[in-house]
């Protein structure tokens, strides 16, 4: 999960990241197929500890985190039908557009580095970088199914798939500056459907990244890594990143630094 980081010389552990989606609303037009027609409020992404243990930030990692340049990533699933593969594979594929990595699509059965799991849990995650070799599944997708919109296709596969080549939450920034209302964000998570405890929304929601040895681009409020922050939980109730749904041209460039193309 990205802030735009590229991490030169800090070793901190990278962490495992799940997000969670509200219920799903959906229309008939035609006779075509029933598709989702906007974007859900609830994408609210935890940060868990991987099970390897260490210390763990939200915004941080060591750079051995990134996978080699040029490299062909390898991809199975496990779940999903034919067309939710193929929509996780087209919006996974646009970082190649500007990063010097191939995503190899495999046969379930076949080895591969990352390992995407399809199911109802209603929860979207993903291993960060290089991490995601040593888990299966490494990346889950749980409210996808033929009737998801292209759109909520293109957002979270593009948000998951950032986390994949070691992007973190674009909202830690150090430069973002954003005015919590931390009383109405503590009051939100505290409830249904989250119940986190105030450690846990400091950790994932409120945490702000440190500048020591890290390399960054400006903080980017378009960033398809930023948390959506509604306006009730900002002191001058202004809403930030609302509806960011696909690769800005920051997280172009931040991509194109840390896997450049020769």
């Amino acid at each position: 999960m990205k802030t735009k980081f590229l991490l030169i010389s800090t070793a901190v552990l990278f962490s495992l990241s799940s997000c969670k989606k509200s219920a799903e609303n959906v229309t008939v037009a035609n006779n075509q197929k029933t598709q989702e027609t906007s974007l859900h409020d609830a994408f609210n992404c935890e940060m868990k500890v991987a099970p390897k243990g260490g210390t763990v930030t939200e915004s941080n990692g060591p750079n051995n985190k990134l996978w080699g340049n040029g490299s062909v990533i390898k991809v199975n699933f496990s779940g999903g039908s034919a067309y939710v593969r193929s929509k996780i594979k087209q919006y996974a594929k646009t970082w190649e557009n500007d990063a010097n990595i191939t995503f190899n699509f495999v046969a379930d059965n076949a080895a591969a580095d990352i390992k995407i799991a399809v199911n109802n849990n209603n929860l979207a995650w993903s291993y960060i970088g290089t991490d995601s070799k040593f888990y299966s599944p490494s990346m889950n997708y749980g409210w996808f199914n033929d009737n998801t919109s292209d759109e909520e296709f293109r957002r979270t596969v593009t948000h998951e798939f950032g986390h994949a080549l070691g992007l973190n939450h674009e909202q830690s920034h150090p430069d973002a500056n954003i005015p919590w209302n931390t009383q109405a964000v503590y009051d939100y998570y505290m409830g249904a459907p989250n119940y986190w405890d105030k450690a846990k929304i400091d950790f994932n929601v409120l945490y702000v990244a440190p500048r020591t040895g890290l390399y960054y681009l400006a903080y980017d409020p378009l960033s398809i890594m930023h948390y959506p922050v509604p306006a009730r939980f900002t002191t001058n109730n202004v809403a930030i990143a609302p509806n960011n749904t696909k690769i800005s041209a920051l997280d172009s460039a931040y991509v194109a630094l840390a896997y450049p193309k020769n």
